[in-house]
């Protein structure tokens, strides 16, 4: 993993293994935002990838040295939230990005994750404020949120973190946080690559037993959340279930069996 720092209100730079990112986050004032575009000599290429805008891809791989995003579509007061994508070894540079204002005294100092969390530090809480913290999708191609945190609404330092769900490979996740007025802000994108690989197990349908691939702690529930079995091993006996659909819990995951 590679260290993400906070640079200012609506600013950031996100440096990931692929290349990186750069989010400028506000409101939209009238203005469109102008970007200079470096060639990247060793990908004979320009640097940007694509560029985003609310999360929807507003064009790719820009072939010209400076390019504008216009933004005229959007309503005066609108949020906006602008990610251009850029690859390794090259990086745009956006020459006006004071037009897109912050709408609120809240900000990210920190967000980072490491192989079992993510964390991030925030300033100018207002009580009533929710988090959600979301998970780049790669075969969706989109944001899904997989966890929410309330707000301490302290307008001073707060931490925070939350158990990470990564898979093998690498894993993007970014914090969203909307204060009780509705104005959202959002974190810098962070990344962490993970060797983990996931314990599996067989069968989908059991009878007597469930093997796991490795030693692992697990619990199983029924259909209504209730737990009924709990232990540390490879094998699980089922015999003793009454036929019906369970969730087997293992790695912070939850699978399904039916029980004959």
């Amino acid at each position: 993993m590679k260290k993400l720092g906070f640079i200012s209100i609506w600013l950031l730079i996100a440096t990931v293994a692929y290349g990186g990112e750069i989010v400028l986050s506000g409101t939209y004032m009238g203005k469109p935002v102008f970007v200079q575009n470096p060639f990247n000599h060793s990908r004979n290429s320009f640097c940007t990838d694509a560029v985003y805008v609310n999360d929807r891809k507003l064009f790719e791989a820009p072939q010209i040295s400076a390019f504008k995003i216009d933004l005229s579509y959007l309503k005066m007061e609108d949020l906006v939230v602008i990610r251009i994508v850029f690859s390794d070894g090259c990086q745009p540079r956006v020459v006006n990005p004071q037009v897109i204002q912050p709408r609120s005294n809240f900000k990210f100092i920190t967000s980072q994750s490491d192989n079992s969390s993510i964390s991030w530090t925030t300033a100018g809480e207002l009580s009533g404020g929710q988090f959600e913290v979301e998970k780049f999708l790669a075969d969706k191609d989109k944001w899904e949120s997989f966890k929410s945190v309330r707000a301490r609404g302290n307008q001073e330092t707060n931490q925070y973190a939350i158990g990470a769900l990564h898979q093998t490979g690498e894993n993007r996740y970014r914090i969203r946080y909307e204060a009780p007025d509705g104005i959202v802000t959002y974190s810098v994108e962070v990344s962490y690559t993970s060797s983990y690989h996931p314990i599996t197990f067989y069968p989908a349908i059991a009878t007597t037993k469930i093997t796991l691939s490795d030693t692992t702690s697990y619990s199983i529930t029924d259909s209504y959340g209730k737990l009924v079995k709990k232990g540390e091993g490879r094998e699980i006996l089922v015999y003793d279930l009454n036929p019906g659909e369970y969730y087997l819990n293992i790695q912070n995951r939850m699978e399904r069996f039916v029980k004959k």
